[in-house]
């Protein structure tokens, strides 16, 4: 469980991850909760079908049943237009079956029975899915950061780089050897030990554009 420092200087607990459910009675519902993927997952328990949309959350499981028209619908759209990129497993329970377009992202069941069989090894997949995705932002993030500080300070060196983003020296390296195969003019300066980008220019900034 992460902290997090809140505006009034107190630090608060954030979950590990949420798993939202949507339609399923009281007795399914326990047996969710049974099997979070870890101890410091929360169970959101909602009866609003925007919450399925505007709620982040690793997994969500949808009874159709307790939806209306309009509601599959918006449902529907949202993760049609998400296309490869949704990060959370849905599992839809019941009829109708979604389109065919988002049978193959979605897992379907007839019932609820039917998932609860496997349901801490489908949530457990579901919570790593999620964990891959934003290990993989966060790496992104650490590179772009990297790019920055060298843009805004050539020379600086590899130990303040790592001190900046609390990672390792080798980290640092990898990730601007990550920057230099997707453009970067990155160098490293000899005289003062540290890294600056060639003629000053960054690709992904769009230096290069700026006299044409």
């Amino acid at each position: 469980m992460e902290m997090f420092l809140a505006p009034n200087g107190e630090r608060i607990a954030a979950p590990d991850g949420r798993i939202m459910t949507f339609g399923l009675d009281e007795e399914d519902n326990k047996l969710v909760k049974s099997a979070l993927p870890t101890k410091n997952y929360e169970l959101f328990v909602t009866d609003v079908p925007t919450d399925l949309i505007a709620i982040s959350a690793a997994a969500v499981i949808i009874n159709v049943s307790a939806l209306d028209t309009d509601s599959r619908g918006m449902i529907f759209d949202y993760y049609t237009e998400l296309g490869a990129n949704m990060d959370e497993t849905v599992f839809w329970i019941g009829c109708p079956k979604p389109p065919h377009p988002l049978r193959v992202r979605f897992k379907c069941y007839e019932y609820f029975p039917q998932l609860a069989k496997n349901l801490k090894y489908h949530l457990l997949a579901a919570h790593r899915k999620v964990k891959k995705s934003k290990e993989f932002s966060k790496k992104m993030a650490d590179c772009l950061m990297i790019l920055s500080f060298i843009r805004l300070k050539p020379g600086i060196r590899t130990q303040e780089l790592a001190d900046k983003l609390e990672v390792s020296v080798r980290t640092v390296q990898r990730y601007i050897s990550t920057l230099q195969a997707a453009g970067e003019w990155i160098e490293y300066d000899t005289a003062k030990k540290g890294w600056r980008l060639q003629f000053g220019i960054s690709v992904l900034f769009g230096d290069h554009l700026e006299d044409e």
